[in-house]
């Protein structure tokens, strides 16, 4: 069984290395078809290939020693990577350099919808597992016992610093002159990604964590957390849609390839933040609530058998 370090260390390496799949840019040239315009950067695509592979091969041994990972799981782990491979691989990635509509479906995908379903599926343990021994002791060992990485966990997965951090990338890259630069900025685009990203997965971790015991918070207090979280979501998103003049100039709409203009791309693009990105608050509550009605049933089942064992094991 994995150690509880090893966990949150594990948990730490997989949220600091995988937004660096963010590095992926495209174009539509002019002859091109929109729709046509999927992408293949190898250092996104490989990596994310990998990670599937690894998944699997961990899934089969947890099989094999009687602790299988469930089908729901599996579908939740590979929609949560289909997630990233359409955020990042598909036409919506060059789209997202034209549109501020589309660029907010990207970022909706990889700060929420991706990190929480993947987060949902529980791949810790099949991926640890899927990976060659050599790299698990060569590699994770020193790193679950590196001390500054056991206190990088400890900051970014503070439910303060988790919350505040969400919000914050949310707000910062929607500054007018930032986000303008950063559609210019090839490097400060990448950087925008990286930290959703990052603190989308901490954040998700946050509030999906299903360990009552070593959670940071309890079931309730991560419901205010998400309504909290939405509200910037709610302010932002009607600012932007009820803006009558340009926020962001750095869009070209593709110079009405698909028949959007500038203004109503940029209603579009705040709609997005404002109904669907506080939508994702809306999810997370369900979520947590039925982890929480699961979590009280199966201690309730456990207060009503004699041994005591099975009451510790709650």
């Amino acid at each position: 069984m994995v150690p509880n370090i090893a966990v949150k260390v594990g948990i730490t390496i997989s949220l600091l290395l995988f937004p660096f799949l963010s590095f992926a840019h495209g174009t539509i040239r002019p002859w091109q078809s929109i729709w046509s315009a999927w992408i293949y950067t190898p250092d996104v695509a490989i990596p994310m290939l990998l990670t599937v592979v690894v998944y699997f091969r961990g899934r089969a041994k947890r099989r094999e020693a009687g602790r299988p990972v469930s089908k729901g799981q599996t579908i939740t782990f590979l929609l949560g990577m289909l997630c990233f491979v359409i955020a990042l691989q598909s036409p919506l990635e060059p789209l997202s350099e034209h549109f501020l509509f589309f660029h907010q479906i990207e970022h909706l995908l990889m700060r929420g919808l991706g990190p929480l379903l993947l987060i949902l599926s529980m791949p810790l343990a099949p991926l640890l597992q899927g990976l060659p021994k050599a790299i698990r002791h060569s590699i994770l060992t020193p790193i679950i016992r590196n001390k500054p990485a056991q206190w990088l966990y400890k900051v970014l997965g503070h439910p303060v610093i988790a919350s505040i951090l969400f919000i914050a990338t949310l707000l910062i890259w929607q500054i007018p002159d930032l986000h303008n630069r950063a559609l210019t900025d090839q490097s400060l685009h990448n950087w925008m990604h990286f930290t959703m990203i990052i603190t989308g997965f901490f954040f998700w971790w946050l509030i999906c964590d299903p360990r009552q015991e070593s959670s940071r918070i309890p079931f309730g207090i991560r419901i205010i957390v998400l309504w909290l979280v939405t509200i910037p979501n709610t302010i932002i998103g009607a600012m932007i849609t009820l803006k009558r003049d340009q926020i962001y100039t750095g869009y070209d709409v593709l110079d009405g390839r698909l028949a959007i203009e500038i203004m109503l791309d940029q209603q579009l693009g705040g709609i997005m933040i404002w109904g669907p990105g506080g939508m994702m608050g809306l999810i997370g509550t369900a979520v947590v609530f039925f982890a929480g009605l699961a979590r009280t049933e199966s201690c309730t089942l456990c207060n009503t058998l004699p041994l005591k064992r099975s009451i510790k094991n709650c």
